[in-house]
């Protein structure tokens, strides 16, 4: 009966930690919106969230993606659906297609390196460059 007992304990924890496994699809309906920011008086674009995306919005996840390094030190980073001379920023693609890496620790990473990471999905509300980022994440290869 303990042994049941542990065993119980053990895959319920194990199921309350894991992650949600997403693709890049799971971006691809993202649409965005044209809005006036009176702060920085520019016009920027915002993310329409689905309710689907919605639901991410927190959740522990688990993606795959080329890092881009975002500063010459290699100090920021973020996660993309292509390479580098596909990406967002070379306008191959759009914004959907990228998310910034807020790192659990500093780890040094190249450009164009295939790397999966856990963390917890936040989606912005479009005054960054990013609508979509990853927080306290982590490489698990």
């Amino acid at each position: 009966m303990k042994k049941l007992i542990l065993l119980a304990v053990v895959l319920l924890s194990n199921t309350s930690q894991a992650q949600i496994k997403i693709k890049w699809s799971t971006f691809e309906r993202l649409q965005f919106e044209e809005v006036f920011d009176e702060e920085s008086a520019a016009w920027l674009i915002a993310p329409i969230w689905t309710e689907d995306l919605k639901k991410l919005d927190g959740k522990k996840v688990k993606i795959t993606g080329y890092i881009i390094a975002l500063d010459v030190i290699g100090d920021e980073y973020a996660l993309s659906a292509f390479p580098f001379a596909s990406c967002f920023f070379c306008g191959a693609s759009g914004p959907e297609s990228v998310m910034e890496l807020s790192l659990d620790k500093k780890t040094k990473y190249l450009t164009d390196e295939v790397h999966t990471f856990v963390g917890t999905l936040r989606l912005n509300d479009g005054t960054g460059i990013f609508p979509i980022s990853l927080d306290k994440a982590k490489s698990i290869d």
